[in-house]
């Protein structure tokens, strides 16, 4: 039998696991344990420390034929019956897609309670509908994919953070619980800790016509007025169309997306306010989706003046990233713990 080699060190020991001691309170109070895929590890750090819950580990290995092997890091089978179990993963590459799904599966058979996915980046998101004939609609195959793990004991909840398009939460299936979780509360005390709104000449845009409630809502809160840009696209290759829409000339532009992966439509949408008379343009996203660290160059170069982001995607924790002054990146696990405690699973007795 082939023998598999070790591709990640182990995050945190078996024994760290809390106890299922009688208790009169454990009718009413669950015990947690954390787990995750390594690229969410910083994640699922902040998030099991704001839960007071511990780390568990998953060795990963792979078999000379690229196979991969995963175990949940226990010393008996029993360690997390009755347990809720927390699985942290952003789904941003098929490896992590995969390894939530597999993963998942087995938190199920060894008898956990409940089991709450926290996927703070929603990959494979673009595709959430066919326009030509025999396209793949990828969003809804992997919450098909991800609605077949077992939703034994009191189930599976899935909780995903400002998604592409929140129609997505219905292509998950049966009995499994999902809500979508908002960043937009933390994008706004970091905008307004960035941004002096006391000249009146600040306005929020769009980098395309995909997010308008999302620009509108930025800008009722600050009370400001709203700059919105038309593109074409062609696969990836996006362009800007015409002029933008509303009196940019003499104002600082803000645009907001959900996410940035190449950075063009970003960039291309801040150089047509620039090109229209904006003195300055700085970018609002969700999600810090680079398709690569040569991104952050890029942006670096370009003429937006700063980024803010969430720590939703594992790129948002390069170094490049963090030593440059151009990036703030906020942290909205908050937002999830908040959202846990509310559900009720951490009542005190």
């Amino acid at each position: 039998m082939a023998t598999p080699s070790s591709t990640a060190p182990a995050t945190q020991a078996a024994s760290t696991y809390p106890t299922r001691t009688p208790s009169p309170c454990n009718r009413h109070r669950s015990k947690f344990v954390v787990f995750t895929t390594t690229s969410s590890h910083y994640f699922a750090k902040i998030l099991s420390d704001r839960l007071s819950c511990p780390l568990g580990n998953v060795i990963r290995k792979q078999f000379g034929d690229g196979e991969q092997y995963y175990r949940v890091d226990i010393q008996d089978r029993s360690a997390l019956v009755g347990l809720d179990a927390i699985y942290v993963a952003s789904t941003a590459t098929d490896a992590d897609l995969m390894e939530l799904f597999r993963v998942g599966c087995e938190l199920a058979a060894l008898g956990t309670r409940r089991r709450i996915f926290v996927i703070p980046f929603c990959g494979y998101s673009t595709m959430e509908r066919a326009v030509l004939p025999g396209e793949v609609v990828t969003a809804k195959t992997n919450a098909r994919m991800l609605s077949a793990i077992p939703n034994s004991g009191l189930g599976n909840i899935f909780m995903l953070c400002d998604l592409h398009v929140s129609g997505l939460l219905q292509y998950f299936e049966g009995q499994c619980q999902r809500m979508e979780i908002y960043a937009e509360s933390f994008l706004v005390e970091a905008i307004a800790a960035n941004v002096d709104f006391s000249k009146g000449d600040v306005m929020f845009g769009s980098a395309d016509l995909g997010r308008p409630l999302w620009v509108e809502s930025f800008a009722k809160h600050f009370g400001t007025n709203l700059a919105f840009i038309r593109k074409t696209r062609r696969f990836e290759v996006t362009s800007v169309v015409g002029t933008p829409i509303g009196e940019v000339a003499g104002k600082r532009v803000i645009i907001y997306d959900d996410m940035t992966r190449s950075a063009h439509t970003l960039i291309n949408a801040a150089e047509a306010y620039l090109a229209h008379g904006a003195t300055d343009v700085m970018a609002v996203l969700s999600h810090f989706a680079l398709n690569d660290e040569s991104v952050v160059e890029l942006l670096e170069k370009s003429c937006i003046s700063k980024v803010i982001s969430t720590n939703t995607h594992p790129m948002s924790q390069l170094p490049s990233v963090k030593r440059s002054k151009k990036f703030i990146i906020v942290d909205i696990t908050p937002t999830f713990a908040e959202t846990i405690r509310a559900c009720g699973f951490f009542d005190n007795c």
